[in-house]
């Protein structure tokens, strides 16, 4: 019976050791230039400390189907969880050996163990696991180029950048003809739109979407996308509009709520691309960035203004324009009126909106981003639309620390972020439960270190992190928590404390001193319990 008992221990100490492994889609960026997106497995292993290891295993960059680099097998040990509400972050930063890798035929292709040869490799990570998913940033300094691993990439939308494409092709209800045109891959023009097939063709035949070398400025990519509308005479103009959703092409009247872009997480449908007709957002951004270049082919006083709307929800299903009210929404950001600014690139930062929809009490899951040619639907000519560089925006600072109920006065003015505070009282040490910091990110994430310091009526240090939602950038603050009553403390001759001995010197930084030196003034604690401030002569 002892034996059956030490080999059931046995097996439930392997499987707490065990790895769980996430199969997700993996996107690298080298040095600012987004790669194809390709599927990976990370393994996460917790270990007896309370550490974990991280497993990127046969990694390689892919700059095209053609083009491949085997890099290795990335193992990344001894990474600290901190638990942040129903997130386990895990966070490193270490120099690491890569391994080769185990696929047959790249024996000797791998190039990550001859680099290791030379110098171990500089890595961080950043992850976030929750909810059975497993959200991971790693960079990686290889070979002289700065190298972003995104894994599971629920925070940005996939090739906002636009520089991939795929052929799609819309059909005649009877098969007979068809039209093509280019279309981002993650993104859905008129030409994979849902509705009747006949109004279908009808608005896809005319091609409304282009990939285009026209980029922004400063952009590292080499496309961006391109919507065109048309005029379709008796139907009026039929708008240039893609989405993050599918098109849902169901009335020859444009304005008719028939015609919308939709979202909803249940369906199975895909693209040609094999991508759904859902973009999956987990995160709580702060605003869109996204950068367009508008003209209008007969300029229109009246209807004069492109759009771009984005609509977080729970990927339930969510139409946009609304055919009523929707409960199902976190957060919107929209801007109906852009102007076409002599044609010129221009830069749109749009906020997005939580208060208005809080009582909602919803998760985001899904977002619903749309662009079109005109804002209102039917209107405008013969416009174009490039679009370039969209990118969620999380912020990441703090805007106010409060120590035991009582806020830092002058905060954000300390050109190091690091403040002292009076407290007091007997004690000046603090937990990390008496603090509250305000940020200006809405998904932004707290992480507090308190270390008490060996001082006369006690004192803490504490270090404060604020990460952005996305884990991509942090700020850090630095509160120093002091005794208000050493300040008090007046002049005294050394025997002031009769009898007693000196227990310990600190000096005016309340910092203990093992050494006191002639002419310094310094803080003197006694064995019974008195202090005073005196200079040694």
């Amino acid at each position: 019976m002892k034996k059956l008992f030490t080999l059931i221990a046995m097996l439930a100490g392997t499987a707490a050791a065990m790895a769980t492994d996430y199969t997700d889609k993996l996107v690298v960026t080298i040095d600012g230039t987004y790669t194809p997106a390709t599927d990976n497995v990370i393994s996460v292993e917790e270990q007896a400390d309370g550490t974990y290891n991280l497993q990127l295993k046969n990694f390689m960059l892919k700059f095209s189907e053609e083009d491949v680099m085997p890099v290795g097998t990335i193992n990344v040990p001894n990474v600290k969880a901190t638990q942040n509400g129903a997130s386990t972050l895990l966070t490193s930063s270490q120099d690491i050996l890569i391994e080769a890798g185990d696929i047959p035929g790249y024996e000797e292709a791998w190039i990550g163990p001859s680099i290791s040869a030379i110098s171990p490799v500089p890595v961080n990570v950043n992850a976030d696991m929750k909810d059975g998913h497993l959200y991971a940033l790693i960079t990686i300094n290889f070979m002289g180029m700065n190298i972003e691993v995104t894994f599971g990439d629920v925070y940005q939308i996939c090739n906002s950048g636009f520089e991939y494409f795929h052929t799609a092709t819309v059909y005649s209800p009877d098969g007979e003809n068809s039209a093509t045109s280019d279309e981002p891959n993650n993104w859905h023009s008129f030409m994979s739109a849902s509705g009747n097939p006949a109004f279908v063709y009808l608005a896809g035949y005319t091609p409304h979407t282009f990939k285009s070398d026209v980029t922004c400025p400063g952009s590292k990519g080499s496309s961006s996308v391109l919507l065109t509308s048309s005029d379709m005479g008796f139907f009026g103009v039929a708008n240039g509009t893609l989405t993050t959703g599918r098109i849902n092409t169901g009335s020859v009247t444009a304005a008719d709520l028939a015609n919308h872009a939709w979202n909803d997480m249940s369906q199975t449908d895909v693209d040609a691309n094999g991508d759904p007709f859902f973009a999956a957002m987990h995160g709580c951004p702060d605003s869109l960035v996204v950068w367009v270049k508008f003209t209008q082919g007969t300029p229109s006083a009246e209807f004069p203004y492109a759009t771009v709307s984005a609509v977080i929800n729970d990927g339930t299903y969510y139409q946009d324009p609304e055919d009523k009210e929707y409960t199902n929404v976190l957060a919107k950001a929209a801007n109906a009126q852009i102007e076409s600014n002599d044609g010129a690139w221009q830069r749109l930062a749009i906020p997005f909106d939580y208060d208005t929809y809080k009582a909602n009490n919803v998760e985001g899951k899904a977002i619903l981003v749309t662009m079109s040619t005109n804002a209102t639907p039917g209107k405008g000519s013969t416009d174009e639309l490039y679009v370039d560089d969209m990118e969620m925006i999380y912020n990441y600072s703090a805007t106010a620390i409060s120590v035991k109920g009582t806020p830092i006065e002058g905060f954000g003015k300390a050109e190091d972020n690091t403040y002292e505070v009076l407290i007091n009282g007997e004690s000046a040490d603090v937990s990390a439960d008496d603090i509250v910091v305000e940020t200006d990110g809405k998904g932004a994430r707290v992480l507090i270190e308190t270390v008490d310091v060996d001082l006369i009526g006690g004192g803490s240090d504490v270090t404060i992190t604020v990460l952005s939602d996305d884990l991509k950038n942090s700020s850090t603050y630095v509160v120093k928590t002091r005794n208000s009553n050493l300040s008090g403390i007046n002049n005294a001759s050394v025997n002031a404390g009769g009898k007693a001995e000196v227990k310990a010197f600190y000096n005016m930084n309340g910092q203990m001193v093992k050494s006191p030196l002639k002419g310094s003034v310094y803080v003197v604690k006694y064995t019974n319990g008195k202090t005073e401030k005196v200079t040694l002569k």
